[in-house]
């Protein structure tokens, strides 16, 4: 470790108001001033040419935001979306997948058939016992 560091001490409350001071340039310089003029420059030109709305600070603040995401994304050096065309199926693939279809397909048709004979006996098994507490009655 260094022994000519130099560490910030906040020390009472003269440091807690000198911290709260910091942040509030620190605020007001990066995020405030930027804001003001994002509305300023949308409310002389835009809207003074272009019929466009006027916008209040928080728009501006929005607008500032959104123009700092933009220049960060396309600024950094690893990309974040890439656009690249998809790698095509080999024949091998594309008759294993096809197969595959085909089997899916076969099985949702059984599984169909399956419930509709549940279904028919279901109603028979029904039909039968009504039949029987019909006949019970009479």
């Amino acid at each position: 470790m260094k022994k000519n560091a130099k560490i910030i001490e906040i020390r009472g409350l003269q440091g807690l108001i000198m911290t709260v001071f910091i942040g509030v340039c620190l605020c007001a310089g990066f995020v405030i001033f930027p804001a003001k003029v994002a509305v300023y420059l949308w409310n002389h030109f835009a809207a003074g040419y272009l019929a466009a709305p006027f916008i209040s600070l928080w728009q501006g603040l929005l607008l500032w935001a959104a123009f700092a995401l933009s220049v960060y994304i396309i600024n950094t050096k690893r990309k974040m979306v890439s656009f690249r065309s998809t790698a095509q199926l080999s024949e091998a693939e594309m008759k294993i997948l096809m197969d595959r279809i085909k089997l899916q397909a076969e099985a949702r048709r059984l599984n169909s058939m399956l419930m509709k004979e549940d279904i028919e006996k279901k109603e028979e098994k029904e039909n039968i016992e009504n039949k029987d507490i019909s006949e019970k009655h009479s």
